[in-house]
């Protein structure tokens, strides 16, 4: 800014200077040959009037140059006029050399970034209304069934189920949208604690069991002792998502496999499963804020546990990918950094 000021200011007094150059050299050239025929020789408005002449054209020609040079700051003034009245899509003319120009390039980008942050916040208001909509109408549908009686005790406790499971799909969706809206506003991952993140995961899957043990699934499990430094909490969401979604969707009786190493102070964690897979124009958006791909297991869940997931991962310094074939099943690859508090988490540390 401080250099743009500078080169404003410069602009001006070469405006200023060249505008007096001009009127002196019309003065000279024009005023003074007319004057000696006008003017009787020794006349006591004779020094006078080049003076007057130069200021008389010394005023539209500064102002000329003057607005023109402001022209690119007048244009940006009414720019953002416009932005504030909810006009993302108006840009500035770039125009201009040095500092000027390169502030109007940066307005724009700007203006195109808060266009692009404003569309994607009104897709997530409207998607998030619908999908909380969703449980809500169907909890009401229900209730007043069941007050309007005449149903069997099998009816009844149906209903029931169907009550309870879209309370927790509302209840799960809720705490997904507060945990993606705080951890979108962090920088940092928090608090971090040193501990052993091969028995994290294996404690997730058992905590999952009551999901995967009724179909009949199989882990196979290899995990090596990845002793990290990170934040517990949070990257227990990341393999209760990640795990969860590769039993929901294997098939009865498939298996889940569960790789890791460390290597380079960096641990990589693979969960794959066997299951339905990912179409391909599917997995370049899996990770996006409600996207749920293919309907038919759009009630499967909410869109938002990978979200999350992505969110998490890049908190840590870490990395995601995913590898996945319709009717094969899907990989996904997690690469952390064993100290995520490391300055350089490239870098390799003191870790057994």
């Amino acid at each position: 800014m401080r250099r743009l000021l500078d080169s404003t200011r410069w602009r001006f007094v070469v405006c200023v200077a060249v505008s007096n150059l001009l009127s002196g050299l019309l003065s000279l050239f024009l005023w003074m040959p007319l004057a000696s025929r006008i003017l009787p020789p020794g006349h006591v408005l004779a020094p006078w009037i080049p003076m007057l002449f130069s200021i008389v054209l010394a005023l539209p020609i500064s102002s000329f140059v003057s607005r023109r040079s402001a022209r690119p700051i007048q244009d940006m003034v009414e720019a953002t006029k416009a932005i504030s009245r909810g006009d993302y899509s108006v840009r500035v003319a770039e125009t201009g050399t040095g500092d000027i120009a390169e502030l109007l390039r940066s307005f724009n980008r700007m203006t195109a970034e808060l266009g692009s942050t404003e569309m994607m916040r009104n897709d997530f208001i409207n998607t998030f209304s619908h999908e909380f909509k969703t449980p809500i109408v169907s909890i009401r549908g229900f209730a007043r069934r069941l007050r309007k009686g005449g149903l069997t005790v099998q009816q009844q406790n149906e209903y029931l189920d169907f009550i309870a499971e879209e309370s927790e799909r509302l209840s799960h969706l809720a705490s997904n949208v507060l945990l993606i809206s705080r951890y979108e506003t962090q920088k940092l991952v928090g608090e971090q604690t040193v501990y052993d993140m091969d028995e994290q995961i294996r404690t997730c899957v058992l905590r999952l069991e009551s999901q995967w043990s009724p179909r009949n699934l199989i882990f196979e499990v290899n995990l090596p002792h990845l002793p990290c430094r990170n934040n517990m909490e949070m990257m227990e969401h990341v393999w209760m998502n990640l795990i969860g979604n590769a039993i929901k969707f294997s098939r009865d009786g498939g298996v889940i496999f569960l790789d890791g190493k460390k290597e380079n102070a960096r641990i990589t964690v693979s969960i794959r499963d066997e299951g339905i897979g990912i179409r391909p124009e599917d997995q370049k958006h899996i990770f996006d804020k409600f996207y749920q791909g293919d309907s038919s297991h759009a009630a499967e869940g909410n869109g938002l546990g990978l979200a999350l997931v992505q969110r998490i991962v890049e908190l840590s310094g870490g990395t995601i990918e995913v590898e996945s074939s319709p009717g094969k099943g899907s990989t996904f690859r997690l690469t952390l950094p064993q100290d995520c508090g490391a300055e350089d988490s490239h870098t390799p540390g003191s870790w057994p």
